[in-house]
């Protein structure tokens, strides 16, 4: 890791374009195309609020964020402090129903696994969760 940006906070969802502008900054200061920032800032977003609203249930708790290079490799880790989640026990969407016979929500765990080359969903021995989003060879070379 050449360096890693870091961001700390309290996670809230007045936060939400905080750490977004955080990301894609990050993103742009390693040369990452704006594309792929967008997909990103996405991606987050989602994890986020995935956090505070299941997580912390809608209650504000410790958040942070690091966006560093691994070779060409952006990685993203986000830590919170929140109850335990398994990323396994999250339902695929139905996305062959019609949008409007859907349910609300529930989108978030696949676009963080469609947005990302991967996305490794741990919860920590002394608590809290950690999720590490990988999006290979998009930082360029110097």
């Amino acid at each position: 890791m050449a360096g890693a940006l870091e961001l700390s906070l309290e996670a809230d969802l007045d936060q939400l374009k905080p750490i977004r502008d955080f990301v894609a900054e990050a993103g742009r200061s390693l040369g990452v195309p704006d594309d792929i920032i967008g997909d990103l800032c996405l991606v987050v977003d989602e994890a986020v609020t995935n956090v505070i609203l299941h997580g912390y249930r809608g209650q504000s708790g410790p958040l942070q964020i690091q966006v560093a290079d691994e070779g060409r490799n952006l990685v993203i880790r986000i830590r919170d402090e929140a109850s335990a989640f398994d990323a396994n026990r999250v339902d695929s969407p139905h996305l062959d129903e019609p949008l409007a016979e859907r349910e609300y929500g529930g989108m978030g765990v696949y676009l963080i696994r469609r947005l990302t080359d991967e996305a490794i969903f741990r919860s920590l021995p002394g608590g809290g969760n950690e999720l590490r989003l990988v999006r290979r060879d998009v930082v360029p070379t110097s």
